[in-house]
């Protein structure tokens, strides 16, 4: 009788954590929006959390979001139209907000997904449009918000 109640102590004790408000939440309903879209006019109407910056361009396509509801940092991606956008090269001396331990892929495990490259190619330099950060790479553009 004192061993089953010493094995099932610890079950007990670790299946109350497990279920508490915070992990039943989380579990029922993840604190993560995402959608795809096939082009900016797709994304009309999206709920703020997964609504498209401006500076998408509007023949962008394929795109891509997925954003922390908790901290509101996102991560995007997107395939360029014929024109693809142009932005300011981030300084991180003087932004605090470019984070760039995001832009090669050591975000952290729930942000991540499995469309966001693990590394910058050589040469690849974030850029900024307001509090996205960007970078092209492989034919797409990926971008966050810290």
């Amino acid at each position: 009788m004192k061993r089953r109640l010493l094995v099932a102590v610890p079950i007990i004790a670790l299946g109350t954590l497990m279920l508490s408000g915070c992990g039943v939440a989380n579990v029922i309903s993840p604190p993560f929006a995402s959608a795809i879209y096939a082009t900016p006019a797709d994304a009309a109407g999206a709920a703020e959390t997964v609504a498209l910056p401006s500076w998408v361009p509007a023949d962008a396509t394929f795109i891509r979001i997925k954003t922390d509801e908790t901290t509101k940092a996102s991560i995007m991606m997107f395939s360029p139209g014929a024109t693809p956008p142009t932005f300011t090269a981030c300084d991180p001396a003087s932004d605090p907000q470019v984070d760039q331990s995001k832009s090669t892929g050591a975000m952290t495990a729930e942000l991540a997904e499995t469309w966001w490259p693990q590394k910058l190619n050589d040469g690849v330099v974030p850029v900024c449009a307001g509090v996205w950060h960007l970078f092209g790479q492989d034919d797409h553009y990926y971008a966050w918000t810290p």
